[in-house]
């Protein structure tokens, strides 16, 4: 789950358009690499965002917006709706997003995985697999334990 959709730990060149990259660890384990895969996870799931900076401009923005339709008087829905659009709030999830990855991402680094790329062919056999399935999970992990 993670270890496909996660970016590296470590700065990397950009993978081309298209490229599907996964982690791995030679000689690892089924059972060890879904159980580190799932403790990543859950860090960068479960951290608390509420002092990172996207999400106070997040909150700050809409305290804003709200408090404008506060005022005395009618409510300017498209003042409102001007308000929102400058918090960006789109963009600010995808900034609190990156930083829960990168999380994820240094976990599995201290752990001692590696990203690295599919080939054509392995992506073609990927998406034969549901996401989320054991198999894909083992498929996954099989080419990532080379």
């Amino acid at each position: 789950m993670a270890l496909l959709l996660l970016g590296a730990a470590a700065p990397a060149p950009a993978a081309p358009r298209g490229a599907v990259e996964s982690w791995g660890k030679p000689g690892v384990g089924f059972d060890q690499y879904r159980a580190d895969s799932i403790a990543c996870a859950k860090q960068g799931y479960f951290r608390d965002v509420s002092q990172d900076e996207p999400a106070k401009r997040f909150i700050r923005g809409f305290e804003t917006a709200d408090n404008g339709l506060n005022m005395p008087g009618a409510p300017d829905i498209d003042a409102w709706i001007d308000s929102v659009q400058r918090v960006k709030p789109d963009r600010q999830k995808r900034l609190l997003h990156g930083i829960q990855v990168a999380d994820v991402e240094q976990c599995l680094g201290r752990k001692g995985y590696r990203k690295f790329a599919l080939t054509r062919d392995e992506i073609e056999q990927l998406a034969r697999y549901p996401r989320g399935s054991e198999a894909r999970h083992r498929y996954l992990h099989t080419l990532g334990a080379r």
